[in-house]
């Protein structure tokens, strides 16, 4: 049987930075997909197979959306949705609910993948206890992941001083709201701790550059070449 390969340190840092820039991918995908249903129904409320009747609002528009999986021209669909055009628009406004719940949904992913997968890796290829792997601004994701699962978003004073990069990010006893800004904040700040924790591996001191000076980070594998026969 063939043992398989030690995992190294770099090659789980440079896996979450991986994992890291999917999202970032995944997040800009989706804000494209948010304005675009924005814009679409600004501009035209209802589908083709719109009702007989419907209600308008002070200003004459109509206050239906219909949203499915389906070709609403099929006789057999089924509607995933029915609301009010202004919660749609609303929701799929830039900073809107889709907005809100999908960078939610990123930062648990973000801090679950650090801490059941990256973090045991780095400890084992470091041969220290995973509690010896600290990072504060995936502290401060545990805080907001708990916040956003336990307490229904709602940042409470106890939670918010335990953020030591992310703060001001936050107001105490509202509901967290992540702007775009905020969330590139966190996506930067997480590749400079991963920076960070290569320079503490590789023992680099004085580098040419500091880990909160960069804006992205990116780990080259080096490739045998073949040799000529």
């Amino acid at each position: 049987m063939t043992t398989p390969p030690k995992d190294t340190f770099d090659e789980a840092v440079r896996e979450y930075i991986d994992f890291v820039n999917e999202q970032v991918g995944v997040y800009m995908s989706a804000l494209a997909g948010f304005a675009g249903h924005h814009a679409r129904v600004s501009r035209q409320v209802h589908r083709a197979n719109r009702p007989t009747s419907t209600r308008k609002n002070e200003k004459g528009e109509t206050v239906v959306v219909w949203a499915s999986y389906e070709d609403p021209t099929k006789p057999d669909i089924v509607h995933n949705q029915i609301i009010r055009s202004d919660e749609y628009l609303e929701a799929n406004r830039s900073g809107g609910r889709n907005e809100q719940q999908h960078s939610r949904a990123i930062i648990i992913f973000l801090f679950t993948y650090w801490e059941d997968e990256i973090r045991p890796r780095l400890a084992r290829a470091k041969g220290v206890d995973v509690n010896d792997i600290r990072s504060d601004i995936m502290g401060d994701l545990r805080t907001l992941r708990n916040v956003i699962l336990h307490s229904k978003g709602v940042l409470r004073a106890e939670r918010h001083a335990t953020l030591k990069v992310l703060g001001d990010m936050f107001v105490v006893d509202e509901e967290l709201e992540f702007s775009y800004e905020g969330i590139h904040r966190i996506f930067v700040l997480m590749k400079q701790d991963c920076a960070r924790l290569l320079f503490d591996w590789l023992g680099i001191k004085n580098g040419p550059v500091r880990p909160e000076e960069l804006r992205d980070v990116a780990i080259q594998i080096g490739r045998s070449r073949p040799r000529p026969s």
